[in-house]
């Protein structure tokens, strides 16, 4: 069985290596959606298949080890690997619970645009705009900030929302409690935080 499922997700990260990271974001986002609009009920009754759902689908495609590295920036030097590991894991755990609960807003009314992607860090990096359009709203900016892995494909590593950046926003804000209460602190609260979203 296990060895299956190990075979099935190297195909899995093989189809998604040859793709580009445009259609990386957009595959990633009909899977979702339509898991969603197919499992609704269940998943609203079952938040533990709510995060299956959401670490099957949406974790792989996310460059965690690196995102972890950034949001940390100088503390990330003088961290030990178990800190290093403990954050990255309480910080993926935060933040795809979270994701995951918000995604019953979704109604079917939202309509994602995406915009022609830029290339830069020889390749390494690409950009990928989008528009989300809200009925009755103003429309949301999202820029997605991808990187290529040799094995994964395209991963995403940052966020922009109307210009902001996700990873600066969390490193001013987790910086500031680092500074004052200490990473293991930061750890604690974070994984403290989670097991309130259960």
């Amino acid at each position: 069985m296990m060895l299956a499922i190990g075979l099935l997700m190297g195909w899995t990260n093989l189809v998604w290596a040859e793709k580009s990271a445009d259609e990386m974001i957009r595959g990633t986002v009909n899977e979702v959606v339509a898991e969603l609009e197919s499992r609704r009920a269940e998943l609203e009754a079952d938040r533990l298949a709510l995060y299956e759902l959401v670490d099957r689908i949406v974790v792989p495609r996310v460059a965690l080890d690196r995102v972890s590295r950034l949001i940390l920036g100088d503390y990330a030097k003088s961290a030990s690997e178990t800190q290093r590991q403990r954050f990255s894991e309480s910080f993926k755990d935060l933040i795809m619970r979270s994701y995951a609960s918000a995604m019953f807003e979704y109604t079917g009314e939202q309509d994602m645009r995406f915009g022609e992607v830029s290339v830069r860090g020889g390749g390494r990096i690409s950009v990928v705009p989008s528009e989300l359009v809200l009925s009755g709203q103003q429309s949301v900016q999202v820029d997605y900030y991808c990187l290529r892995d040799a094995d994964a494909g395209w991963q995403i590593y940052d966020i922009q929302i109307d210009g902001i950046s996700l990873i600066i926003s969390y490193r001013n804000q987790y910086g500031e409690f680092i500074a004052n209460n200490g990473l293991d602190a930061l750890i604690e609260s974070l994984e403290k935080k989670t097991a309130e979203i259960n």
